[in-house]
Formats: C-alpha cells, structure tokens, sequence
C-alpha cells in the first residue's frame, strides 16, 4: 500500500551540522518534554495554541508523517490561522515556517531516531503507524503521548482502544471482487481462498500494514469468527477441514487462523502498491482484491475501467445507502482497521507546537480536511469533523463525466460508505491492537515468510 509520494527521503541526513544546531536551539530533555505534554493535556485548545504560538514564534516547526495530508496547504494555513488569533500583527506566524515531510512506513522510524539516538533536536512530532513498529522502534525509544483534553473528555470516544498510543484515525483495508461478468457472488471470506482465486495485494513481508493485520488475525476473537465461518453454511471454498489439522499444535481455534494465511498467500498475486493492486484487479474480471478502500476514489472512469463493476463484498453489489447498510453481507470479517497515530518526540524542540498540532488535526474539522473526503477514513474523535460519505455513489455518469448527487441514482454502490461504527460492530472489522502485534510478531512473520518463499 503506498499512502504517498516519499517528499523527503534523505533530507533529514543531509542537513549540515550548522541546521542541526539551529534546529536545536529549544530543544528539550525527554523528561521536560514529558512534563510539558502531561501539563498540555489538561489545557483547552484555546490556553494550549496561546502557549504554542509563544513557544514557535519565527521558529520553524518540523513533522514528519507517513500520510502526506496532514501536510497540506489548506490544513497549514488554517492550524497558522489559529495560532494567530494570539499574537499580534508585527508576531503574526507564516505557513512557512510549518515544515511538514513525509515518508513511507518502512523508513519514518529510521529517519526520526537517526536524531533521537544522536540526541539531536529535529522533529517536534510525527504521524506514524504500523503498530508493530510503533511499538518496538516508537514507543521503545521514548516517543511521547499526548491525548487532547477536547478528545478525552468527549462521550462516545473509545479510550482504551484509541488513547495509548493516541489514534488519529483508522484507515480500512477491504475485500473487493470484479463482478463485471456478473457472475460473481461471494458471500464468505473463505471464499477467497477458493483453489483458482485471484487476490491482487500487496507481500506482507514488504508490507508492513498487511504483515500487522494477517498478525492481528490470530487473536482468539478473529480466530473464533473464522472458525465461525469456516463452519458456515455459505462456504464454498471447497477447503476440505482435514487440511486444518496440520496447524492444530497453535490451538484448537487459531489452526482456522493458519490455514486462511496460507490460502491467502498462495492466492495472492502481489503488486508494488495497492494503486497498482487496484489497476490489475478492475482490469482482470474475475479477480478479487485486499487493498485500502480509499484506493477507489482514485479510480477514474473509462471506457474500460468502471466503479460500477467493483463490488465491496460486505457492502454487496447492490448497496444503496451507508445510513442504512443493513447486516454484512460477508459472513467472517469486512476488513481491517489500521491506524494513524499522533506522537510528540522525547527530545522536540517546540513540544507545546506539536501538542497543538495533534490537537488541531484529530479534534477539528479544518485540522482533518485532508482525509474526511474519501471513503474508508475515520477520525477516532467522531463523524462531525468527517464529511458524509453515506451516498457517494449516487449522482449522474455521462459518458466518463461523474457528477456526485446523493438525491440521483446508485450508480456506484461500492462508495456508499456506512462509517467505521459498522465496520468494526457489524461487519467484524479486526482493529489493530499493537500490544498484541508486537507480542505474537516473530511467530506469523516466520511462518509468512516461509510460506513467501515457496510461492
């Protein structure tokens, strides 16, 4: 899955020793970072930016975010926008001096603590995610957590899921399948795993979202609704169940959890990217595809290529409104929720500035504008700072002209999205947990691997 384009590679080891030094002239302890944040978390939004417009002044403010939309322009100039009600005219902040960088998922980590382990001051703050890394190259080195009080103290907010590590949203994989024949009809995740079938995705093993979600699989709920489907009457992989024996020394349940990886790598046909997952799966009737549901708002009309022969296979080929979706129609689970996460850096030269930043970006409608758009993005804070997505496949296709109307017909029932509430409570979404990623980790990766390698 490529979330974005790399802006800066390498830039972060280029700087010249004179940079590093201006980069670091306010720059902190761990344990005076740590205080700051505790402090700002009891702060409202308006007490926190009066300290963060203070504290930045005509510094420049540096974060580095594998999601490149946190980043831009319009979320830029309206988080300056807000620091500047609190200073005056002749202090006023530019949207220059908010240097947002961003990176792929393999290389964020390496490129912050290539500061943090040299005590260097850099970036005050990052959006990261892959909990396995999180845990183990994040939060292990020290990376701090800040939960806006706007957000701990709202109802309907789920702490122990989203406060630590701080969620900014989950983003969704999902099954889809080509039914451009109309011949298609899948009604159970084993059913993917069908001798013959194509899934076009991504390697785990390069893929550190897909590796964190196959991991998640093997939790003892996911294993149990596998089980459950396995054992359905609307299985028709054909999988004889004597083939579940082989893995009956990882446990009664979680044998149901091995025997679906090794069918989904053996039908797996990987891509360098879910863009490129998504090219080969609209292109290729018959195929089906794990990729991120936001990848379909990319997908423009041809007279080859067309949304309407995508079927979303929770939602159903015929899916008309995400206000009223119904049950799912895929018995077992509709995809997975990975997560962005929001951290402050141990060692950040303008703290109460990446508190505020947070702030901005998962408590306000301005702060999100750069994901609310899209299908299958969902800010942890609530749906009021999300736009409506319940009936974006509604509205008039001339020729390849698309005009959205949620009053026009379905033409589209695939982006017809019914939020992250039935995701994860009616359509079994996994959710990351990366607590138990990093404890079973070592145990999928291999066995993936292993299974890679015979392909």
């Amino acid at each position: 899955m490529k979330l974005n384009k790399l802006t800066v590679l390498s830039a972060a080891f280029a700087l010249s020793a004179s940079a590093l030094l201006a980069c670091g002239n306010n720059q902190q302890s761990k344990s005076e970072v740590e205080k700051i944040v505790a402090e700002a978390q009891t702060m409202t939004r308006a007490d926190l930016f009066k300290k963060a417009a203070e504290e930045l002044g005509k510094n420049e403010f540096h974060w580095l975010g594998t999601s490149s939309r946190g980043g831009k322009d319009e979320v830029k100039a309206a988080f300056v926008a807000e620091l500047n009600k609190y200073v005056n005219a002749e202090n006023a902040i530019s949207a220059s001096q908010i240097k947002y960088d961003s990176t792929v998922d393999g290389r964020v980590y390496t490129q912050i603590n290539a500061f943090v382990d040299n005590g260097k001051a850099y970036y005050s703050g990052a959006l990261l995610q892959d909990g396995y890394q999180l845990q183990t190259k994040g939060v292990a080195k020290g990376y701090v957590n800040y939960v806006p009080k706007e957000w701990n103290e709202k109802q309907g907010v789920n702490k122990d899921r989203d406060a630590n590590p701080f969620s900014l949203q989950f983003q969704y994989k999902t099954w889809m399948y080509n039914n451009h024949n109309g011949d298609m009809e899948i009604d159970n995740v084993w059913d993917f795993m069908k001798e013959g079938m194509v899934i076009d995705t991504m390697d785990p093993t390069n893929e550190n979202v897909n590796m964190d979600w196959l991991i998640q699989l093997t939790s003892d709920e996911n294993a149990q609704l596998l089980k459950e489907a396995f054992e359905d009457t609307t299985n028709s992989s054909g999988i004889a169940a004597s083939e579940l024996e082989k893995y009956a020394s990882y446990g009664e349940t979680r044998k149901y959890s091995f025997l679906f990886m090794e069918k989904f790598i053996k039908n797996a046909k990987f891509a360098a990217d879910d863009g490129a997952a998504q090219n080969a799966f609209v292109a290729a009737p018959g195929h089906a595809a794990w990729i991120v549901y936001s990848k379909l708002m990319n997908l423009k009309e041809t007279e080859q290529v067309t949304k309407k022969d995508v079927v979303v296979a929770a939602l159903g080929k015929d899916h008309s409104d995400g206000a009223n979706p119904g049950e799912s129609k895929l018995k077992g689970f509709g995809g997975f929720m990975y997560k962005h996460y929001l951290m402050v850096m141990p060692n950040s030269p303008l703290p109460w500035t990446a508190c505020a930043f947070i702030n901005f970006l998962s408590t306000t409608s301005d702060g999100y504008q750069g994901w609310k758009k899209d299908v299958g993005d969902y800010p942890t804070y609530g749906d009021e700072i999300n736009a409506h997505r319940e009936k974006l496949g509604h509205g008039t296709l001339t020729g390849t002209t698309w005009v959205q109307n949620d009053n026009d017909p379905n033409v589209f029932p695939c982006l017809n999205d019914p939020g992250s509430n039935w995701w994860i409570n009616t359509a079994k979404a996994p959710v990351e947990t990366p607590s138990y990623i990093a404890t079973y980790y070592n145990t999928v990766a291999s066995f993936l691997m292993q299974l890679i390698a015979q392909k």
